[in-house]
C-alpha cells in the first residue's frame, strides 16, 4: 500500500481493531521490546523518537528506560491507536522521561533538524512506500551523534505464527495477487541486505543486524477457538478476511484450530517468532 493507503487503512476499521487489541499486543510484544532496549543500550539518550508507536506501550517502556530529564515522542499515522497511546502519559512520573505523541507521517513530517539523538521502533518502520526517502527524512531529524534501534520481522517462512495460519486460510481464501517481497508490510525488511542498503543510502553507518528468535504468547484466551480468532485479528489472515462472508471466516477459523492445536498451552498459542534487531549510527 502507498503511504496514502496506509493512512486510510490505519485510521479505518483496521486501526480501530488494533486499538481494541492494544493491551494484548502490549503483553505479547513487551519481552521483544525489552530485549531490543537491552540489545541497543539506549541509556544515555536524551531525546528519542518512537516511529510507528501505535498504542504507545513501547514508548512508555522507552520512557521508563531513559529516565528523568529525557523525552520520548511517539509518532504514528493512526488516530484510533493514538487515542489509546494518550492514556500512557498518565503512567509516567518524575522517574521517567517525559512522554508525548504526534499524529503524522514520519516519512515526510518536517521535523526540526537534529532534534533527536535516538530513532527507535518496534515493528513500525516496514510500512514506508519509499523507505530510502523516509529514512533520509528521519536522518535529518537526528543529531550528529544520533543512533537507530529497531526491530523487524525476518521472512514469513521463518515465522510460524504467520506461516501456519496463512496456509490454513488459503484453503478457503485466495491471495489478491502474488505479493512483492519488498512491498510495504510486516515482512518488507525481511532481507537484511536490503535493510543495509536502505540505511546506508539514507546516511547511516555501523549498521548491525542480529537475529533474535523467541517463543511468543499469541492469542491469550481460555479456549483454543478464542485464541485462534485473536491471532487472526492481529496477523495477515485478518486482512484476507476483511471482505469475506461469515461462513468463509468460520471455515478459516476451523482450519486454523486444527493446525494450531499443538501450539495451544497454558492459555495461549506459543509460537516462534524470528526477528531482526537493527542498530546503526549517523554517518
Amino acid at each position: 500500500m502507498s503511504n496514502e493507503e496506509q493512512v486510510e487503512y490505519w485510521n479505518g476499521e483496521a486501526g480501530k481493531r488494533w486499538a481494541k487489541e492494544d493491551a494484548t499486543m502490549a503483553r505479547l510484544l513487551q519481552p521483544v521490546c525489552e530485549a531490543l532496549l537491552d540489545h541497543a543500550g539506549v541509556e544515555g539518550c536524551r531525546k528519542a523518537l518512537d516511529v510507528g508507536c501505535g498504542g504507545g506501550s513501547q514508548s512508555l517502556l522507552l520512557a521508563q528506560r531513559l529516565g528523568a530529564g529525557a523525552s520520548v515522542l511517539g509518532i504514528d499515522i493512526s488516530g484510533p491507536m493514538l487515542e489509546v497511546a494518550a492514556d500512557k502519559i498518565a503512567r509516567t512520573d518524575d522517574s521517567t522521561a517525559s512522554l508525548g505523541f504526534l499524529q503524522a507521517d514520519a516519512a515526510d513530517h518536517p521535523f526540526e533538524a537534529g532534534s533527536f539523538d535516538l530513532l527507535f521502533s518496534r515493528f513500525g518502520v516496514m510500512f514506508f512506500d519509499d523507505p530510502e526517502g523516509a529514512f533520509s527524512n528521519l536522518r535529518r531529524a537526528l543529531s550528529d551523534d544520533g543512533r537507530v534501534a529497531f526491530s523487524c520481522w525476518q521472512p514469513l517462512a521463518a515465522n510460524d505464527w504467520t506461516r501456519i495460519p496463512l496456509q490454513a486460510a488459503l484453503q478457503y481464501v485466495e491471495l489478491p495477487a502474488p505479493p512483492d517481497p519488498n512491498a510495504p508490510g510486516p515482512f518488507a525488511f525481511a532481507n537484511p541486505d536490503r535493510v543495509r542498503q536502505i540505511l546506508g543510502d539514507a546516511g547511516f553507518a555501523n549498521i548491525n543486524i542480529e537475529s533474535h528468535n523467541r517463543e511468543i504468547r499469541f492469542g491469550e484466551a481460555p479456549t483454543l477457538g478464542e485464541s485462534v480468532r485473536q491471532l487472526a485479528e492481529i496477523g495477515p489472515v485478518g486482512r484476507l478476511l476483511m471482505d469475506q462472508d461469515q461462513d468463509t471466516k468460520e471455515k478459516v477459523f476451523s482450519a486454523m484450530e486444527v493446525v494450531l492445536a499443538p501450539y495451544y498451552r497454558d492459555g495461549a498459542l506459543l509460537m516462534s517468532g524470528a526477528i531482526w534487531f537493527v542498530t546503526a549510527e549517523v554517518a
